[in-house]
């Protein structure tokens, strides 16, 4: 989906705030398995699935990569929390998929919110999605058992199972793979 229509959809959009927007947010394609950020560093840039699929990551103690979110086309990411306080993050973006990117940096997005003060309802918009996101995972970790994290999965981004490598949707469900797949054998 492109982002100009995304944005349509949360808000009437007139053409000079679309025009802007293309101003603002630059194109780029890229290949799987392209760290758009890497961990360690300061979040300058917010980025939009055109097209492809990543995944948010980051590394645990025992030094074992683990999936935290997905990302298909559709929505932004960035870790917020890094792009918001201007502070380094414990995570990681890779694209698993060729994908089409479009991303703003902070000083854009600031540019264009000064224009277009109505675009602060996209800004919250995009805050609620990573918090509902997050408290989604959160509530799924602690009280739901391995099947029901993978139907919840299934339910609300069915895509990601076709199209994520199984070790990263393991990790992202908190399970093995070899649980993850009895989970799919019972299907």
């Amino acid at each position: 989906m492109k982002l100009e229509e995304t944005i349509s959809s949360i808000l009437p959009a007139s053409d000079a705030v679309l025009e802007a927007i293309g101003l603002e947010f630059h194109s780029v394609t890229l290949p799987r398995n392209e760290l758009i950020f890497p961990m360690g560093t300061v979040a300058k840039h917010i980025f939009y699935i055109e097209k492809g699929l990543a995944r948010m990551f980051y590394y645990n103690d025992a030094g074992k990569d683990i999936t935290y979110e997905f990302f298909p086309e559709g929505n932004f990411a960035a870790p917020s929390e890094s792009f918001l306080e201007q502070k380094p993050s414990p995570y990681s973006i890779e694209l698993l998929e060729d994908s089409e990117l479009r991303y703003v940096s902070q000083d854009g997005l600031n540019r264009l919110l000064d224009h277009f003060p109505e675009l602060e309802k996209i800004k919250s918009h995009i805050l609620a999605h990573f918090l509902f996101q997050a408290n989604r995972r959160i509530v799924a970790l602690q009280f739901q058992n391995a099947q029901q994290r993978y139907e919840t999965l299934e339910n609300t981004q069915g895509n990601i199972i076709q199209r994520a490598p199984l070790g990263h949707i393991a990790s992202y469900l908190g399970i093995t793979q070899e649980t993850l797949s009895r989970i799919r054998g019972r299907k």
